[in-house]
């Protein structure tokens, strides 16, 4: 690439084009940093908060992100240690944040349910709602003894319909409740709901 850096007052070359950008290295870094950190946040296990729109472009640009990472990680002119560290970071977290997107976007929808814990040393059930549901799992918040890893019996109370789930993470809130994202390992859409299709079901085109 024989362009210049399109960042105001920057004297160096560009290496990469991103969105339509020129960057050099450093750049590249800082800006691909900056998107990162926003699109993690979004698609927190915690605080899901992504449209399709908006995760189809976190998408695509996690995808060129990634591929632009890699040609400088694998260019003749190498950049120094600590870049090159900070290039292979940023290749590890879009391959990661990329990861949790094609897990599917999450939707706001409330479905009764009641939760059932065959622990011994710690059986209970409990009846609640969710507040957040994804194809492979949902978020919610209840009074019990839940704790990440757990394996518990989910039923729906308004279809009847059961499942076993993995508690993947727990905090307490306010209010004394405890917020859980909770995962299904058997099933891929609990809910019935229409889900866009994800980029392992379309493909992932090549460069």
């Amino acid at each position: 690439m024989s362009e210049r850096c399109s960042q105001a007052g920057c004297p160096e070359q560009a290496v990469v084009s991103l969105e339509g950008n020129a960057f050099c290295r450093a750049h590249f870094l800082a800006f691909c940093y900056k998107r990162l950190d926003g699109i993690s946040k979004s698609v927190s296990a915690k605080s899901y908060n992504i449209t399709q729109e908006e995760a189809d472009a976190a998408a695509r640009f996690l995808q060129e992100c990634m591929r632009d990472a890699a040609d400088i990680a694998s260019a003749q002119e190498m950049p120094s240690n600590i870049e090159r560290a900070q290039v292979y970071d940023v290749l590890l977290w879009s391959s990661e944040l990329h990861g949790r997107l094609r897990r599917s976007p999450r939707k706001a929808a409330r479905f009764p349910l009641l939760l059932r814990s065959e622990i011994p040393g710690r059986i209970w059930e409990v009846r609640t709602e969710t507040a957040v549901v994804s194809r492979y799992g949902m978020s919610l918040a209840c009074r019990a003894d839940i704790r990440p890893k757990d394996s518990l019996i989910c039923i729906r109370l308004d279809t009847g319909r059961r499942a076993e789930a993995i508690v993947a993470w727990t905090r307490a809130n306010e209010s004394g409740e405890i917020e859980t994202g909770i995962e299904f390992p058997h099933e891929e859409n609990f809910w019935g709901l229409m889900w866009a299709p994800t980029s392992e079901q379309i493909g992932t085109p090549g460069r």
